[in-house]
């Protein structure tokens, strides 16, 4: 039964060193691809490696770049999109992003926002969700040997470094569990969309319903409910109403 067990482990090591090495290569090959603007073939490679499984910010930001050369702009917004929903933090990703947004066929001004929202947004997109997972498991990891050198040594100097180490680290620890719970429920929970049809907003979840305004491809929305095989979208300028969902995309698919 040992024996049993090693093998599996050892066979799924096998089969993740292979797939790492697919990803690898069909990435160095999609980038090859793309600086000879090859841009639909490196499309297609890296989308094979989204379908292999494999996700990230700089994959989704490197989709992005070749639907923005190949002019398909609501999937480069998509794909930027993804891109900050894992890793805020990249700039390249936000900077293309308005870059895109700006060829869009409409802006929407979004409703402002209290200081300390707009702080706290700023705070948690300092990192990614991984990024505060691994600063908080630090801090742990400190706040322990704090607490060790304040109990096991017997030098005064030594014993307040280690309380200082500790009450410090337990202040940060607790902050960063908050942000990378954060950041995680922000993936998870994800209930943003791009529209990808041009379409009459309804007033209610019914194809004859009263048609509230109109919306263009590209748009980022957030959906707050469903009904009838319809969503019910919100904007950021905070209009509201209703498309069919075969209009949009969801940024967590």
């Amino acid at each position: 039964m040992k024996k049993f067990f090693v093998y599996i482990a050892l066979s799924l090591m096998s089969f993740n060193a292979l797939l790492a090495s697919d990803v690898d290569i069909l990435t160095d090959s999609a980038q090859s691809y793309f600086m000879q603007t090859r841009y639909a073939d490196a499309l297609m490679l890296y989308d094979s490696v989204s379908n292999m499984g494999y996700s990230s910010s700089d994959l989704y930001y490197n989709m992005g770049n070749c639907c923005y050369r190949l002019n398909e702009i609501p999937y480069a917004v998509y794909y930027y999109e993804k891109a900050l929903m894992l890793d805020p933090s990249n700039e390249d990703a936000e900077f293309n992003l308005n870059i895109a947004n700006r060829s869009l066929k409409q802006s929407v001004d979004p409703l402002p926002m209290p200081f300390y929202t707009r702080w706290g947004i700023k705070i948690l997109n300092m990192l990614s969700s991984d990024a505060w997972t691994i600063l908080n498991i630090i801090m742990l990891a400190l706040l322990f040997i704090g607490i060790a050198m304040y109990l096991f040594f017997s030098g005064l100097a030594l014993r307040k470094l280690g309380f200082s180490i500790a009450v410090i680290s337990m202040a940060v620890f607790i902050f960063t569990a908050v942000c990378a719970y954060k950041s995680s429920v922000a993936i998870t929970e994800n209930n943003y969309a791009v529209v990808f049809e041009q379409s009459m907003v309804k007033s209610s979840p019914n194809a004859d319903a009263v048609n509230s305004f109109e919306i263009c491809e590209g748009l980022k929305v957030q959906v707050v409910d469903s009904a009838n095989g319809m969503y019910s979208i919100r904007l950021a300028d905070g209009k509201e109403g209703w498309i069919p969902m075969s209009d949009v995309k969801m940024l967590a698919e």
